[in-house]
């Protein structure tokens, strides 16, 4: 269900791009350092979202050095030096990777499946390595409680308030201000409820197809339409939520906003156009 979040590249300003870069591989080490080197293939857009939204709201200092890596050995690159919001991004992504590979194991059959659970070892490894029960708890009430909604055969709003909840919580979680965390937990809420939408509209022919479940399986044709509405509404919610916010790095704050109101909806258009296609 991750993949979906990414800015638009060429929107960024230069200074916007190059410290967007240098977070991306700041969170790469951080992972390496807080659960381990294997951790690290992991790393996504998603979640560095999650550490851009925790940076802002809680004015997280930002320090870059140059440095090489692994995948960078020759050229030095610039590299944003470990803070609390890249730590708590990489311990809630080792969570967020084993139930998200549990839902994959859930979700395919065959082969495909056996890949699956022949990772469910290694991934339990790093929620260990984690070391954040009360969010893994809550990570795993909430996507127990999904899964009885999806199973009811439930509406799309109310699993995706209940996937929006679990994002709302990941983003606020442990943030000491109060109105950095609620503005914090109101972008991970719409977030996540985007995310859900988006995710039921690009499964939606393959689900039919396979005979698998999908929040939208009681409309004879995708809605396109309607979940295009309801898509922008949770981003314009988003939106909402980050411009009530007195951000003080006006970077951060540029990065975001090209996200919410240009990198998801360009990935939502592709996804309406592509099931246009398929139809």
């Amino acid at each position: 269900m991750f993949g979906y979040i990414r800015p638009m590249i060429s929107e960024l300003r230069v200074r916007e791009h190059e410290l967007y870069k240098s977070l991306y591989c700041g969170l790469c080490r951080s992972m390496g350092e807080c659960i381990c080197q294997s951790s690290r293939f992991t790393l996504s857009y998603d979640i560095l979202f999650l550490a851009l939204v925790r940076t802002l709201v809680t004015n997280e200092k930002i320090s870059v050095r140059k440095k090489r890596c692994a995948v960078h050995p020759v050229k030095k690159r610039n590299c944003a030096e470990k803070n609390s919001a890249l730590e708590y991004s990489s311990r809630a992504a080792a969570i967020l990777t084993y139930y998200n590979i549990k839902d994959d194991i859930k979700d395919t059959r065959g082969a495909k499946a056996l890949k699956y659970k022949a990772l469910g070892p290694w991934a339990k490894r790093l929620v260990k390595k984690a070391d954040m029960p009360c969010l893994e708890k809550e990570c795993r009430e909430k996507l127990s409680e999904l899964s009885e909604l999806e199973a009811e055969g439930s509406s799309l709003d109310r699993n995706a308030d209940c996937f929006g909840r679990l994002l709302g919580y990941v983003c606020s979680y442990g943030i000491e201000d109060e109105n950095a965390r609620a503005a914090a937990e109101k972008i991970g809420f719409h977030t996540g409820r985007w995310i859900y939408i988006i995710d039921a509209s690009d499964d939606f022919e393959k689900d039919r197809k396979e005979g698998e479940y999908n929040p939208l399986s009681s409309f004879e044709e995708r809605p396109d339409e309607f979940l295009s509405c309801a898509a922008t509404l949770e981003l314009s919610n988003a939106k909402n939520a980050l411009d009530t916010f007195p951000a003080e790095n006006r970077a951060i704050y540029e990065i975001i906003n090209n996200i919410l109101t240009l990198g998801m909806p360009n990935t939502a258009a592709k996804i309406f156009k592509e099931n246009k296609r398929d139809a």
